[in-house]
């Protein structure tokens, strides 16, 4: 049986704090642990709205720290901060594993350009959220991101240590959203009166576990216990809510949606940037269980524009499709497909509101990861054992056997979408991704083996 958790260990060089004491103004000090990153400080400098900052951290925080479903004991998680192309990515992951959020801080959240590049840990303790929610926008507040080097209390030497289990099914949410984005688009726009009072109608206590339709009538946005023609569907209303106390800040809000998968985005424009959240489509349902990334994991179409795309990488904010392209014999479907395939690698994140891609390289073992995909697993040893025979080749596409328990099934590969006469497959009807046994015959089918399949896992082609 595939593991459920990653041993791994926070390191930070010092605890995360706000330090106020005998100092003209509040003083914010993020931790990170600073492995693979270009500069042992990201930032340090100023910033212009301190209290939104440290409110959209917080809610960040608690998202991370929180199980929507079945709530149980926090779960000590901390989020990751990319620094890259003039921005601050703070990205987090809720221990349910149904909701992900990201903070993004532009320029205009500084008062000095950022320094370092790269991905790391970010040391989020209760003492240090607790400051965040104090901050003041009528106080200067100085804002570190990582620094061995700046030394502002003198236990700032000590190595602050935390042992996790990581869930396996945590990280790979986190590879699992980027499959989701691509394919979501704005359903409405809100501007900040509007926002409120659709936050206001929101069902709360235990109305709120069940399914709201969200719909425009006119000028005025309602919710139905029924879908309807362009609504958008929302179960677990506990997981929008927590962007409540933002609401005062946003100058407006985007909810994005995916009308196939029933994905939704929940996006707050700020001055300084913006904060989204996205959520499954059931409250009991985690991204990482989806699946959406296994046919790209167990198929080879990606790989001739892997090598070319993941040179080009190099912390940017957003990664420019024809400049990838330009000087290379590169399709942009080509390169689309590398980066979604970099995505499921955790080398790459997506923003919804550039509508491009990021670099970021999460700080967790991503192979672990990967040897934890139970149907991917299970494709490669069908293969293996000659389990996959070709029945019959049509002008649509190729049909295959393929050996189950006790029975054959019937796989047919199409490109309008691939079918199999499985339980599997006839439960979710590929809503959760291709079964083991379409993951087999599509193997089979664009001519790779498990020995490529295992290149993967071993991410030969982007080392």
């Amino acid at each position: 049986m595939a593991a459920t958790t990653v041993s791994y260990a926070y390191r930070y060089p010092f605890e995360s704090a706000v330090m106020d004491e005998a100092a003209p103004a509040p003083s914010m000090r993020l931790a990170t642990s600073l492995e693979g990153t270009s500069d042992d400080l990201f930032f340090d400098g100023s910033l212009r709205r301190p209290a939104l900052v440290g409110k959209c951290l917080t809610v960040l925080s608690s998202i991370v720290r929180t199980r929507f479903y079945q709530p149980l004991d926090p779960m000590m998680l901390d989020p990751v901060v990319t620094s890259g192309g003039g921005m601050l990515r703070f990205e987090g992951f809720s221990s349910c594993c149904g909701v992900y959020a990201r903070v993004d801080l532009t320029p205009k959240a500084f008062d000095t350009e950022l320094r370092g590049k790269g991905t790391t840990n970010v040391d989020f303790n209760d003492s240090m959220r607790t400051a965040l929610r104090r901050l003041s926008d009528t106080d200067e507040t100085q804002l570190q991101v990582g620094g061995e080097g700046v030394t502002l209390r003198t236990e700032s030497d000590k190595i602050v240590e935390r042992k996790v289990k990581l869930p396996v099914r945590w990280i790979k949410g986190f590879c699992e959203v980027q499959a989701y984005q691509p394919r979501m688009v704005p359903f409405f726009e809100l501007d900040a009166n509007d926002c409120r009072t659709l936050f206001r109608s929101l069902p709360t206590g235990a109305q709120a576990k069940r399914p709201v339709h969200i719909t425009r009538a006119g000028r005025t946005m309602r919710l139905a216990s029924r879908p309807q023609r362009g609504s958008v569907q929302l179960e677990g209303a506990d997981r929008v809510r927590v962007l409540q106390p933002l609401i005062p800040y946003a100058k407006q809000l985007k909810i994005w949606y995916d009308e196939d998968a029933h994905t939704s985005g929940w996006e707050l424009e700020f001055e300084v940037g913006r904060i989204l959240v996205l959520v499954s489509p059931e409250l009991n349902r985690g991204f990482s269980g989806e699946g959406q990334m296994l046919s790209r994991l167990a198929t080879g179409n990606w790989q001739t524009a892997m090598p070319t795309v993941a040179d080009s990488l190099n912390w940017q904010a957003r990664i420019d499709i024809a400049d990838v392209g330009r000087g290379s014999q590169l399709s942009e479907p080509e390169i689309e497909s590398a980066l979604a395939m970099l995505g499921a690698r955790g080398l790459v994140g997506f923003d919804l509101s550039s509508g491009q891609y990021f670099h970021r390289v999460l700080p967790f073992d991503i192979d672990k990861v990967e040897q934890q995909q139970p149907r991917l697993v299970a494709a490669r040893k069908l293969v293996a054992a000659g389990g996959v025979k070709l029945f019959e080749d049509t002008p649509d596409g190729p049909n295959y056997q393929v050996a189950g328990t006790d029975v054959e099934h019937f796989v047919r590969l199409r490109a309008t979408g691939d079918r199999c006469t499985c339980q599997w497959f006839n439960r979710y009807q590929g809503g959760r991704g291709p079964c083991k046994h379409i993951l087999a015959a599509r193997i089979v089918a664009d001519g790779e083996d498990s020995a490529i399949v295992r290149q993967v896992s071993r991410q030969e082609t982007v080392d």
